[in-house]
Parts: C-alpha cells; sequence; structure tokens
C-alpha cells in the first residue's frame, strides 16, 4: 500500500533515529527505506543539518524558474535566425553573432540554444540531405559502370575490376595482381567487349583513369563519362555491386591466401549465378535476375518492331 508524504516522512524519521541510537542497523534501514546505506547516511547528516525538511525530498522533473545566467529569448531567436542556414556550425553562427550584432556568445552556448530550442542535434531534428534521385536506362549497353575495389584492403596487393549494365543490371568482373592502373583497366575492357551479350556505348568511371580510358576506347567506338570529383554516389550501382561482393563472395568464399587464379575461378561460378538466378531487388529490376531482365527488354524491343510492321 502507497504511503502518503506525512507517513513517508515520519517512517524516514523513526528509521533514523533508531539507527542514531542503536537500535536499528544502518544497512536494515538502507533496506526497509530502499536507499543505499551511503545515501541514508548522507540524509542522517542533512536531518541533523536542516531538520525535518530534508526528508520530504524535492519534486522530480524540471524545476520552475531559470537560471540567472540564462541567454536571454531576444538573443536566441537571434540564434536560430542565424542558424536557418544549415550549412552553418555553431563557431561560425558565435562569429556572425559578434560580427553583425555585437553579441559575444561561446559557440557552446550557441549549440545548448540550438538543442534546448530543438532546431538541431535532437533526435526530432532531421538533418537535411538531398534525397537520390533514382533511374535506370531503358536498354542495355547505354551505360556501364566500371570500377576497381580492393577486396582485402591494402593489405594484399590485388584489384578487381568491375563493370555493371545500369539497365540489366549484368555484371563482369576479374581480379588482377597488383593496383588498379591504366594497362590493368585497359585489359579489362578488352574483356568486357568480348563478353557482353550486347553493345556497350558508354562507360562512366571515376577521374582517375576516365583521361588514359578516353583515348584508349575511342578505337573502339565506346565513350568514357567520368565522374564529378569526390561523387561516388554518380557511380551508385557499381559501389552497392561491390558491396554485396565483398560480403557474399570474397568473405564467404575466398580465403586471403588464395591465389589470383583460385580466386577468378571461383568467381567465374560466382558471377553466372549473380547474373542467371539471383533475384536483383534494385530500382526497376521488379526482382528479376539480370539475364531475366535482359531478355525481358529484347522481347519487348522486338514486339515493339513488329508492331510497328504490321502498322506500318
Amino acid at each position: 500500500m502507497r504511503k502518503t508524504l506525512t507517513e513517508l516522512i515520519k517512517m524516514k524519521k523513526q528509521i533514523i533515529e533508531d539507527c542514531i541510537n542503536k537500535r536499528m542497523k544502518w544497512k536494515e534501514g538502507a533496506r526497509i527505506l530502499v536507499m543505499h546505506p551511503k545515501a541514508l547516511s548522507r540524509l542522517k547528516k542533512n536531518y541533523l543539518i536542516h531538520g525535518e525538511c530534508v526528508l520530504a525530498g524535492r519534486k522530480p522533473g524540471p524545476k520552475k524558474g531559470s537560471p540567472d545566467n540564462k541567454t536571454p529569448d531576444s538573443i536566441e531567436e537571434i540564434v536560430e535566425e542565424i542558424a536557418s542556414d544549415l550549412s552553418l556550425g555553431p563557431v561560425r553562427i558565435a562569429e556572425i553573432l559578434l560580427e553583425k550584432h555585437g553579441i559575444k556568445i561561446h559557440q557552446t552556448t550557441v549549440w545548448r540554444i540550438l538543442k534546448r530550442r530543438k532546431s538541431r542535434y535532437t533526435t526530432e531534428y532531421k538533418r537535411w540531405k538531398q534525397e537520390p534521385k533514382l533511374y535506370c536506362l531503358e536498354e542495355p549497353g547505354i551505360e556501364l559502370q566500371l570500377d576497381g575495389c580492393y577486396p582485402y584492403g591494402r593489405g594484399r596487393k590485388i584489384v578487381g575490376f568491375d563493370a555493371i549494365d545500369d539497365c540489366s543490371r549484368w555484371v563482369l568482373g576479374k581480379v588482377y595482381e597488383g593496383q588498379e592502373t591504366l594497362e590493368t583497366a585497359c585489359a579489362f575492357i578488352d574483356e568486357l567487349v568480348k563478353k557482353a551479350p550486347f553493345m556497350i556505348r558508354r562507360i562512366r568511371v571515376d577521374n582517375k583513369l576516365a583521361k588514359g580510358l578516353r583515348k584508349y576506347c575511342e578505337r573502339m567506338g565506346i565513350e568514357i563519362h567520368a565522374n564529378d570529383a569526390y561523387s561516388p554516389e554518380q557511380n551508385g550501382k557499381i559501389e552497392r555491386f561491390h558491396k554485396t561482393l565483398k560480403r557474399e563472395f570474397f568473405w564467404k568464399f575466398c580465403s586471403f591466401e588464395d591465389s589470383v587464379e583460385e580466386i577468378n575461378y571461383k568467381y567465374t561460378f560466382w558471377q553466372s549465378n549473380y547474373n542467371y538466378h539471383r533475384k536483383h531487388g534494385g530500382y526497376g529490376m521488379n526482382g528479376l535476375s539480370p539475364v531475366k531482365k535482359l531478355n525481358q527488354v529484347w522481347q519487348n524491343q522486338a514486339v515493339a518492331q513488329n508492331s510497328k510492321k504490321v502498322t506500318g
């Protein structure tokens, strides 16, 4: 049964008096009050100094009033107005306050104001980030995304080159000794042109190899498109494929000690399963495997051509 405040104060007083007069042990009193013995000892000390008022305890939760050093609301509103520019952090906001308004506030105070007003730094505040624009090209071969990856980091000098078709997500990859060089990339493109089941029109690569590959692919009639600097999201499909590749192939079926020949042998079987059987949940794939998506696109193209012949 829950005790009233008066009954609770009376019980605390009785227990403390019993403990002081050695009619009860402090541990036994702490157990009855559901307190730590040291907490009860501190309560006894305050009781002897201030009397019964300390036995009531303080009300939990926010206290009424505000501290004397709290920043005035007018200044907090200026801080919030400046912070509407999401590119500005607490340090820059504090500088602008001093430069434009003559108000000197520490950057930590700026941070606390924004947090207290829930403008930033809370679970309710959602950091603005531009939503990615999802797309999927309509025909295979219009654009392939090509990139290199280091499956074991820089601990072992092997590099994997992979290319993925933007339309069908058909992939081809191969592992080479050494690092990501122009010669290795050119050798991989030769392999890609031979094995791709469609004509390649454009390849998207990063800035590092773009210039050299542009000259090399010019004779094949393949356009090379370079990503903007520090923009891996422009090669999003191959970046996402590399995540799947490491998790589902390299870390699962390969050893750090495997030779390049062994890795490529295993990789050939894994790629075949990926292209022919693995259902893809990417944008525009509708749960189809890459080869099924290719067949669907080619079938739709054939139907469209036949209908033109009939109506034409």
